[in-house]
């Protein structure tokens, strides 16, 4: 148990070292030994919260069956799960640029409030996260489930309307698929 802990500690610290040398892309002393500190910092700060994200289901049970192979497409899914995320804030980057840059600058805010079934309280904080880091989207609030959301244009909270981004949450942590709920715009009869 001990041993294992060990090695995931050291998997999570050459993960966050070799992310710093990555987007420092230096190899001075100085930077490598700021790096060294600040990847023990994190997987010293981080090592329960890691923890607890792999081991549970999402319902705070022990994973079932094979540990590695559990582990494994946990860590896949999240994988794709990121690159589904960056091709999405690539995408409304566009977009947004598109109508900023329109002469008639065809901005239409609003806001919109719905409910997921997502449990996993981190994928509560990953799901606003992953709304405000989209351009066009900010969450403003959330609680038990609920989220309010602020969009520049419709079309930037599409991937909430069809609930892309929860289920593919959902898939992380192995919760049931979501089917698409109803989504309410604040400020109109509904």
């Amino acid at each position: 148990m001990a041993i294992a802990k060990v090695g995931r500690l050291a998997l999570q610290f050459s993960a966050l070292f070799a992310f710093w040398l990555i987007l420092s892309g230096k190899l001075e002393p100085l930077y490598l030994f700021f790096g060294v500190i600040s990847a023990a910092l994190v997987t010293f700060v981080t090592q329960d919260l890691l923890a607890d994200l792999i081991a549970s289901n999402g319902h705070g049970q022990s994973a079932k069956g094979s540990r590695g192979i559990f582990y494994l497409k946990r860590a896949g899914n999240f994988v794709l799960y990121f690159i589904w995320l960056i091709y999405a804030i690539l995408q409304a980057n566009v977009q947004v640029a598109l109508v900023v840059l329109h002469p008639k600058l065809p901005i239409d805010p609003g806001m919109l409030r719905f409910q997921t079934r997502l449990r996993n309280q981190i994928g509560h904080v990953i799901l606003a996260n992953s709304i405000t880091l989209t351009p066009g989207t900010i969450t403003l609030n959330f609680s038990e489930g609920s989220y309010l959301v602020h969009t520049l244009i419709p079309q930037a909270a599409a991937s909430l309307f069809d609930a892309k981004m929860q289920t593919k949450l959902q898939t992380i942590f192995g919760e049931p698929e979501e089917t698409p709920s109803e989504v309410q715009w604040v400020g109109e009869d509904s």
